[in-house]
């Protein structure tokens, strides 16, 4: 697709406001099958002002705990990951005890279902048959 605009078709990061760096840091990388990050951790600590990213192909997922002061936890999905098997996904975030707020939903083409991060936000986990 060719535009018009200076501006790239992609999404080069996107911010989650967190309360509590090291705990978040260590949900996110958990679920998502990472190894922890020892380096990080060893200074960390759940007041810390800072910004963790976490690279996810074109796309960063960046914690941000510099404006945690001022967090309300969004009631409405700030992202969705892709998930290849979406029962897979269910079963593997109950055996990580992940706060899991709706059973597994959709058509046939696309199914999906929600969760709460480690600091209270609402994230999505969806499969889309293409």
């Amino acid at each position: 697709m060719i535009t018009d605009s200076p501006v790239s078709l992609n999404i080069g990061g996107v911010f989650v406001i967190v309360k509590n760096m090291p705990r978040a840091v260590q949900w996110y990388r958990e679920i998502l099958g990472l190894p922890d990050d020892e380096e990080f951790m060893k200074t960390a600590t759940p007041d810390m002002k800072t910004i963790y990213s976490i690279p996810l192909g074109k796309t960063n997922l960046i914690l941000d705990s510099i404006h945690r002061d001022t967090l309300t936890p969004s009631t409405n999905h700030l992202f969705m990951f892709d998930t290849k098997n979406i029962e897979e996904t269910y079963e593997y975030m109950k055996q990580k005890d992940v706060s899991i707020q709706s059973k597994v939903q959709g058509a046939e083409d696309v199914k999906f279902f929600e969760v709460l991060d480690s600091e209270g936000n609402k994230i999505m986990l969806c499969e889309e048959k293409r």
